[in-house]
């Protein structure tokens, strides 16, 4: 049952390969992630995690593209990485990507995203966090933005704004 860490870093997950750009002692195969395909099999992983990486890769979509295949079929990918309307997202120059509730629409279908990657995923689960926030805020993420994340995201996100936001996908293939 092989798993993934996509750009493990400095703290691989347990059980889990460590992949990343640059040589470390958790970090068990050393690749670019802008040069593809990528040094693993098809339908390879049952599980891949992705902390705070892909906001990274010069090529997103081909990146997405590459996870999918890596991965079997039905398996689960989640992702961590920073809401766009967090300043974490502007702060850090080597960021390349925003993430926004629909980013991940462009791979499942539905909506009014028309394109040639429809299908790949399903989305099983999405959500704003605040993981260091107490109280109040949190309640305000937990209970009342994630029910409604077109609003929060037109007109809230800008006075509440998300730390991070979270994705879990299924493997369609």
């Amino acid at each position: 049952m092989p798993k993934l860490d996509f750009g493990c870093g400095q703290k691989k997950t347990a059980g889990f390969i460590g992949l990343d750009v640059f040589e470390g002692k958790d970090i068990d195969v050393v690749h670019n992630f802008n040069i593809f395909p990528y040094p693993f099999s098809d339908n390879y992983f049952d599980e891949i995690v992705c902390n705070s990486s892909l906001e990274h890769v010069d090529d997103f979509m081909q990146t997405v593209v590459e996870l999918h295949r890596i991965a079997k079929p039905n398996a689960s990918i989640k992702i961590f990485c920073p809401h766009y309307s967090s300043a974490d997202a502007y702060r850090d120059p080597t960021h390349k990507t925003f993430f926004a509730y629909t980013t991940f629409n462009t791979f499942a279908g539905g909506g009014s995203y028309i394109s040639p990657y429809n299908g790949m995923f399903k989305i099983a689960q999405r959500s704003f966090g605040l993981p260091e926030n107490t109280g109040f805020i949190k309640t305000l993420f937990k209970k009342f933005f994630n029910s409604i994340p077109d609003l929060y995201e037109h007109r809230l996100c800008w006075i509440f704004p998300a730390q991070t936001i979270y994705y879990e996908l299924v493997v369609l293939k």
